[in-house]
């Protein structure tokens, strides 16, 4: 029996070392350039209902940067609180995404799904690849939100 504990504790060692892993550590937490597109979407939707314009001006831009480093501060502010009055929900779905044709790497659609009352709206979103290698909401396309 004892023979058999031996055995087994060596082979799990051996095992053992046969894996590697490699782990980094960040020193602060990603921002939202760091975030997989599909995820900047969704705080780009929470900050939406929460009407948190701020943090849609930093998910909010092109591959050179978000536009709340770029444009006056009032402006983003005022742009972004009509965009998420229109973009107001009671619920969302991301349906999937698809690599912008001419685009590759640098540019996804997102299809959504916004709900608000009995109603289903599809709103793609267009997020480019910023330098630093993140992503930012580029493009939405509001056209069948505003139809009745």
């Amino acid at each position: 029996m004892q023979r058999a504990l031996i055995a087994v504790a060596a082979f799990a060692l051996l095992a053992g070392g046969c894996v590697s892993q490699t782990v980094s550590r960040q020193e602060s937490t990603p921002g939202p350039d760091a975030v997989a597109p599909s995820l900047v979407v969704e705080r780009f939707l929470q900050a939406v209902n929460a009407r948190d314009v701020t943090t849609l001006g930093r998910l909010f831009g092109t591959s050179d940067g978000p536009i709340s480093a770029r444009d006056d501060r009032a402006a983003v502010e005022q742009r972004m609180f009509t965009l998420a009055s229109l973009l107001q929900h009671d619920d969302y779905t991301i349906l999937g995404d698809q690599v912008v044709p001419g685009r590759a790497g640098e540019a996804i659609d997102i299809m959504t799904t916004l709900r608000k009352g009995q109603r289903a709206v599809a709103v793609p979103f267009t997020l480019v690849r910023t330098r630093e290698g993140g992503w930012l909401v580029e493009r939405i396309e509001t056209g069948e939100l505003t139809r009745r």
